[in-house]
């Protein structure tokens, strides 16, 4: 194989191995970026809801109660006095 047009092989060349280093690094960034998740843990009270408590956290409401859900695996939205729960720390 031979090459016919210089130039062009070599700004070819160069936008191939900007696109390859853009990728790995966008790669490399989120991965070396993550930060192991911080939890509190506290107790439910009398008059807790997932609503109360997650009002109490920033950020929105229902992602919140989500969050919360997943992280103590729980099925519903019951809380039982006594009951320790892990909240996510921002």
């Amino acid at each position: 194989m031979r090459i016919k047009n210089m130039p062009r092989f070599i700004f070819s060349m160069s936008v191939i191995f900007i696109i390859i280093v853009s990728i790995i690094s966008m790669i490399t960034t989120k991965v070396l970026s993550y930060e192991k998740p911080v939890y509190e843990k506290i107790i439910v009270s009398r008059g807790d809801t997932l609503w109360s408590i997650a009002s109490n956290l920033t950020g929105n409401i229902n992602k919140n109660i989500y969050q919360i859900q997943e992280i103590n695996n729980l099925e519903n939205a019951n809380l039982y006095i006594g009951q320790e729960l892990l909240i996510p720390k921002y």
